[in-house]
């Protein structure tokens, strides 16, 4: 097996500017990547840039087959080699066995040029040819054999079974694997024991053993297994996948069973690190036997061959080169010549930069630059009309370019000015100056402002209960595009109706019920970054950050008469990819459920408010839904001078801080910038950082793990003043308000780059004008509840000077008869009908139309006996992955996409299958005495997933389940519910995020009646 192709993910780590981001990577998505999102290179990226060299500089590598070696003498160690079969070059990859290890080891291995591609050998382990004697074991097709010569493996571990070989050669090998329960054969060549053999280890194939040099004529190989076993193993077992009969040549290739040769050194490793060394490949003009440093490029440059080899610093090298005469060697290596094999070998130690040059007879010199890996970092490479360029040294090289003698080049250079260039150029520029004595210029120091200053204004006047909210569009859609399915009516999600980032507002109004007590919300807003906040009638609730919450009204805070306002913030923190082709990226987000507690019937009539979409330059991703990003608070120009001086404000919801940066960063110079928070990660509050108008990040104090936000040039005015605006939202009343806010420099480079400042328009008055309050305004006043063909009164009072009659209007099938000219009999039809329903009354007056709309409940108590919670329809209903799905395990995320029940092998016909977070309400109207169900994790995630069971009746707790896994049996639940108007089933992610934790609620059952 090979590749042509190799994906490194990721190169380049990007902000999620605005509200780009998939709610799992909420502002940076910036794992591992070689490039960071500020622009600095990575140590990674300077481990691609040694990888890409190579790759590009020895074009052998994209042809290789696997060839078998013998194994390092070093157990821990793993040697994967690979051999292009028209070249003849190898590569071998050492690594450790255990890829987690951190221990530093050393090691020697075996180059043999006669190996050839394990894709063919002489004798398969069951061919007949092959004379086994004992108890052996004879395997094909098992999971352990897929690594082995056709897929076939012989092993025995019982002391004295033998494998006897005649063949007739001048060579054999014994091909087999190693593992950690193999032990030690005895290996005999024509009777005569030739070696102890360790099989334990950690190489699928290796040469275990191999003989050459023999007489041309017929032989016996002899394997006994010892059956005993080195320290490190655990069992005696010896296998056979394979014997080889290398073909007799004319010329034998060279067999290195020692490198390095020389005595006292070796081949360091370090923890979780690899080699990747070459053998018998050409640079330049120049036969490579092997290096055991690695190489970095090579190229020919004028009249030489250049080629850069590396190793860690301290590290032993050794190289050897053949010729077919002594060469000329100048430079401080320790120099070794062979003269019956041509080969010449180099010994040294990986420090700094040693250059050795080799000058043989008749053939092009060659540069020798031994580097450690520092100083190896440090070179560039680029390919010109005139051939290849090297530099070493400067921060980054862009461009090389070359005209006649003349090379120019482009880059960054931080503070060391020294470089030095190998190419045929008598002239070398850089960024447009001639090099002089090999300096460049470095970057000049800078100093940015501290952020002082600030000034603040409260927000969120949604959460007032005298807030205008006519204009907002009304919740009353039956239907919703999103895969989530609506878990009540009528449909909340914002997407539904047209806000699809940031926040949104929702506004609900209820009369006062007798017996209610509080609210249950449920909220998505993707990820694990999600966050609401609730008020009624302006006095703040609180806030969940897992998607649901039960919020008790305060004595005294309920109107008797009249609207009551449920004011609630959420925030969409981004839609999923299309995973799969599934939709995903269609999951609703914004209020997914509510419901009054102890009032559950009595329908909460909502209005929703989003982002405005007004800039045109900026786009939709960079704003939402909150009062100042409406109202333009975030933009350069907008007037603040009524604006107080900042403190820190604790208050519940949102508020707006605002100040300025004068810049005036060194010119030639690519210098990158950020914003960083420091705050005591106990203080509950997010923030969104605005940029000369610009959102460009999400902040989440209490849950990071990103606190640095970099600001792209060209947003960022490096030569003028910037406007910085931070909204802040405070999820409780004692820990919020903004933390200390500071400019950062990620890094200053002298450099080629120029960015031209982007188009950022200022604050526009008549763009961003609030709408005054109408005039006019109609309130209309319906039951809480109807019922089918029975008729009820619909009332409206107008405020203001209306112009013209109102008008009431109803779902089709519904009647209606006007009473006055404010009031009506409305008559639901009969027979089933959706839970809910919307009717709005319209008042036209001089230049506009007063608008309000109810939504009325329809809800019936479950039937007298035993009844299956499946079956009944739900108040509200929230998924972690998907919706909740009725008699069939969650599934993925479409609906109907589940399969039975199952918990720990036993299936159910009934129940209900969800994914963590999920919190499901039905309706009791205190007709209900029992509850109970099976709950565990559907065994279609194979054993994964942890979550808990939670019960409530009426926002009281009954039942509460430890964490369950998966193939966990399920756990019984039996609760009282006597007199609960309404059961809520919570399933939990057992604090270890909802991955895998579909949770079935196993035959749930009410006695009702």
């Amino acid at each position: 097996m090979g590749s042509t192709a190799q994906s490194f993910y990721m190169t380049y780590g990007g902000t999620n500017w605005g509200w780009l981001g998939m709610p799992q990577n909420y502002t940076s998505y910036d794992y591992g990547a070689a490039i960071r999102e500020t622009r600095q290179l990575d140590p990674k990226y300077y481990q691609d840039k040694l990888i890409g060299y190579l790759t590009q500089s020895m074009p052998d590598l994209t042809k290789t087959d696997r060839i078998a070696v013998t194994p390092p003498d070093n157990a821990a160690i793993v040697d994967t080699a690979r051999r292009n079969p028209d070249t003849g070059a190898q590569f071998h990859v050492l690594r450790h066995n255990d890829s987690t290890s951190t221990a530093v080891d050393r090691t020697h291995i075996a180059i043999d040029f006669n190996a050839r591609a394990t894709t063919s050998y002489t004798y398969d382990d069951p061919d007949p040819a092959l004379q086994y004697a004992g108890a052996w074991s004879h395997v094909a097709n098992e999971s352990y054999t897929g690594s082995d010569y056709q897929q076939t493996e012989s092993f025995s571990s019982t002391a004295g079974d033998a494998l006897t070989i005649p063949f007739t050669g001048t060579a054999i090998r014994w091909i087999g694997s190693k593992t950690g329960n193999h032990g030690y054969a005895d290996v005999y060549v024509d009777e005569v024991k030739q070696a102890t053999v360790d099989c334990s280890g950690g190489a699928a194939q290796a040469v275990l053993f191999q003989a050459t040099g023999l007489a041309d004529g017929p032989h016996t190989l002899k394997i006994v297994v010892t059956g005993t076993h080195a320290a490190g193993s655990t069992d005696n077992f010896v296998a056979v996948d394979a014997i080889d009969l290398p073909p007799a040549v004319a010329t034998t290739e060279s067999v290195y069973p020692v490198v390095p040769q020389k005595p006292g050194t070796a081949i360091t490793l370090n923890g979780r690190d690899s080699r990747l060394l070459v053998a018998g490949a050409r640079l330049g003009q120049t036969r490579l036997q092997y290096s055991t440093s690695e190489l970095l490029t090579q190229a020919t440059i004028g009249a030489q061959d250049v080629a850069v080899l590396y190793g860690d610093p301290g590290a032993d090298g050794e190289t050897v080169l053949r010729f077919a005469t002594k060469p000329a060697v100048r430079g401080a290596v320790e120099q070794n010549w062979d003269p019956a094999t041509g080969d010449l070998r180099l010994n040294y130690t990986h420090s700094g930069l040693t250059r050795v040059l080799i000058t043989p007879a008749g053939q092009r010199p060659l540069l020798l630059l031994l580097a450690d890996k520092p100083t190896a970092e440090t070179f560039w490479r680029q390919d010109t009309a005139a051939g290849p360029v090297l530099v070493r040294g400067t921060h980054l090289l862009r461009t090389a370019v070359s005209s006649g003698r003349t090379l120019a080049l482009t880059g960054d250079n931080g503070t060391d000015p020294n470089i030095e260039v190998f190419s045929t150029a008598s002239t070398v520029r850089w960024n447009g100056a001639i090099i002089s004595h090999g300096v460049i210029p470095a970057a000049a120091p800078i100093a940015l402002p501290a952020l002082t200053n600030w000034k603040h204004q409260a927000e969120s006047p949604e959460a007032q209960p005298g807030f205008d909210d006519s204009a907002w569009a009304v919740a009353d859609k039956t239907t919703t595009f999103s895969i989530t399915g609506p878990g009540s009516l009528p449909v909340l999600y914002a997407d539904d109706y047209g806000f699809h980032t940031g926040s949104t507002w929702y506004r609900g109004r209820f009369p006062s019920s007798a017996g209610v007590t509080g609210v249950h919300l449920t909220s998505d807003s993707g990820g694990g970054a999600q966050a609401f906040s609730a008020w009624v009638n302006g006095v703040f609730l609180g806030s969940s950050t897992n998607g649901a919450g039960n919020f008790t009204f305060p004595a005294g805070a309920l109107k008797a008469s009249g609207d009551n306002i449920v004011s609630v913030l959420t925030v969409n923190m981004g839609h999923e990819e299309d995973y799969n082709s599934s939709n995903g990226n269609k999951a609703a987000r914004g209020l997914t459920g509510a419901s009054l507690i102890g009032a559950p019937t009595t329908p909460i009539t909502w209005r929703l408010q989003g982002a405005r979409d007004v800039d045109a330059v900026r786009g939709p991703l960079s704003t939402g839904g909150l009062f100042g990003e409406r109202a333009g608070w975030q933009l350069p120009g907008f007037d603040d001078r009524r604006w107080k001086t900042s403190a820190r404000d604790t208050t519940p919801g949102v508020s707006w801080y605002r100040t300025t940066a004068d810049l005036s960063l060194p010119k030639g110079q690519d210098t990158s910038i950020g914003l960083t928070f420091t705050d005591d990660p106990s203080h509950r509050y997010r923030a969104q950082i605005y940029v000369n108008g610009w959102m460009l990040g999400n902040y989440v104090n209490y849950l990071g793990p990103q606190h640095s936000f970099p600001i792209p040039n060209g947003i960022l005015r490096t030569d003028g003043r910037n406007t910085i605006a931070i909204a802040v939202w405070n999820l409780d009343g004692t820990t919020g308000g903004l933390g200390q806010v500071s400019l950062t420099n990620y890094g200053s480079y002298a450099s080629s780059l120029r960015v031209a400042d982007v188009v950022s328009p200022g604050y526009d008055a008549r763009k961003y004008a609030i709408a005054l309050a109408p005039k006019v305004s109609v309130s209309l006043q319906v039951p809480s509840t109807v019922q089918p063909g029975v008729p009820f009164t619909a009332t409206a009072t107008v405020t203001g000077r209306a112009h013209g009659a109102a008008t009431l209007t109803a779902p089709d099938g519904w009647t209606i008869r006007r009473l006055s000219a404010l009031t009506w009999e409305v008559t639901p039809p009969t027979g089933a009908q959706p839970s809910t329903a919307a009717l709005t009354v319209t008042v036209p007056y001089p230049g506009g139309t007063a608008r309000d709309e109810r939504i009325v409940g329809n809800y019936a108590p479950p039937p007298a006996g035993s009844v299956a919670v499946s079956d009944l329809p739900f108040l509200s209903a929230t998924n972690g992955w998907g919706p909740v799905e009725r008699d069939t395990s969650n599934g993925e995320q479409v609906a109907g996409d589940g399969k039975t029940i199952t918990i720990a092998g036993q299936a159910y016909p009934k129940g209900l299958g969800t994914n963590a977070v999920s919190d499901v309400q039905v309706y009791l109207g205190g007709n209900c005495t029992r509850f109970t169900a099976a709950a565990g994790v559907d065994d279609e995630q194979n054993g994964a997933g942890t979550v808990t069971f939670e019960v409530l009746a009426d926002g009281r707790a009954l039942a509460t389940t430890p964490v369950l896994k998966g193939r966990q049996p399920a756990a019984a639940i039996d609760v009282d519910v006597t007199g609960a108007q309404a059961l809520e089933l919570v399933v939990g992610d057992g604090g270890d995020g909802n991955g895998s934790d579909h949770g079935d609620w196993a035959a749930p059952t009410l006695t009702c009646g």
